[in-house]
This record gives C-alpha cells, sequence and structure tokens, in this order.
C-alpha cells in the first residue's frame, strides 16, 4: 500500500472517531447515557462500515485498474 492511502485510510479512522466522540456528547446532553455495551455497538458498527466500504472501494479501483471491467469482444 502506498503511504497516501495509509494516509487517507488514517485519516478516515480519524473522523470516525471525532464523529463517535461527538455524538456520544450530544446523547448525554440530551439526557440519556450510554451504557459500556452501548460504546462498543457504536464503536464496532462505525469501523465495521468503515472497513466494509474501504474494503469494497480497494476491489472496485483494483478491479478497474486491471483490466478486469473490460468487455472482451463484440459479442461479449
Amino acid at each position: 500500500m502506498s503511504l497516501r492511502l495509509i494516509l487517507w485510510i488514517a485519516g478516515a479512522f480519524v473522523a470516525l472517531a471525532l464523529l463517535l466522540w461527538g455524538l456520544g456528547h450530544v446523547w448525554q446532553g440530551m439526557g440519556g447515557g450510554i451504557t459500556g455495551h452501548g460504546w462498543f455497538a457504536f464503536i464496532l458498527g462505525g469501523v465495521f462500515t468503515l472497513a466494509l466500504s474501504i474494503g469494497l472501494f480497494l476491489l472496485t479501483f483494483h478491479s478497474a485498474r486491471h483490466g478486469h471491467d473490460d468487455i472482451d469482444g463484440p459479442g461479449a
């Protein structure tokens, strides 16, 4: 992996962490609390969503760059 890709992925996880932190404070500011299980599910859901989206985008770009999406012949 290139350094640029690693920096993008790290930036995405930093943005996710800031988003989860902000949403947690908003939630607690409304008078409700988040239990440890809630935080675990919240973080796990965010990480899995981000990992899935990164993986699918990487597969799409890999497929396009290596010709897997090209049409082989006029009748194909």
